[in-house]
């Protein structure tokens, strides 16, 4: 059971967010629809405890693949999602912009780093921002250091790019075409959440 002055509290944010979505439609109907959608996306990941880091985190640290196996659905769903939206948008001659980046040291050293500090926040970027809007003062400190190593990174991406070799890009469908390309990543995807499963269900045993 809520308190009282806790469900107060509830239903005023709730009519603040109401009335902070009107004005902003009054504004700009993009502006709005993205304030929605972030909520919306901002709730499902607050009660479902959606988070990255624990996806990789948990199976090492507690032995549990929950999370993990979300992880994987989501990209066996979401890929054939992306080429749907992809062959709509070129059939209607909408404009899309594929960015496929290149990979080198840095990007090993990256993920290592960004990777190790998830580990030691406790969250990923999404998780973070999740905890933060619960009120974890650790978080807070996360997200300040987000903040800061993004801008940093960001600012000293083209020294970093002269100093460590990188490799083209590859995108797959150029290489391939669409379908068996995109078929070799769910093969991949659904024979490792396959492999985690079984896993998983050995360590109960």
């Amino acid at each position: 059971m809520l308190k009282k002055s806790q469900s107060s509290l509830n239903l005023g944010f709730s009519i603040f967010i109401l009335l902070f979505l009107i004005f902003l439609l009054q504004l700009s109907t993009k502006l709005a629809l993205i304030f929605a959608l972030s909520l919306a996306l901002g709730y499902t990941l607050q009660k479902s405890r959606f988070c990255f880091v624990a996806a990789f985190r948990d199976p090492l640290l507690v032995g549990t693949t929950k999370i993990s196996q979300a992880v994987i659905l989501l990209l066996i769903i979401s890929i054939p999602a992306f080429f749907l939206v992809f062959q709509i948008a070129s059939n209607l001659h909408l404009p899309i912009e594929l960015n496929v980046t290149p990979f080198g040291f840095h990007t090993f050293l990256g993920g290592l780093l960004f990777g190790t500090g998830m580990v030691l926040a406790g969250g990923c970027a999404s998780g973070t921002l999740m905890r933060v809007g619960e009120g974890f003062a650790m978080q807070m400190i996360a997200l300040g250091g987000l903040i800061i190593g993004a801008f940093l990174g960001n600012s000293s991406l083209p020294y970093i790019l002269n100093i460590f070799h990188e490799f083209p890009g590859v995108f797959l469908p150029d290489i391939m075409g669409w379908v068996p390309a995109i078929s070799i990543q769910l093969l991949v995807l659904i024979l490792l959440w396959l492999g985690i499963r079984k896993w998983q269900k050995s360590k109960r045993t």
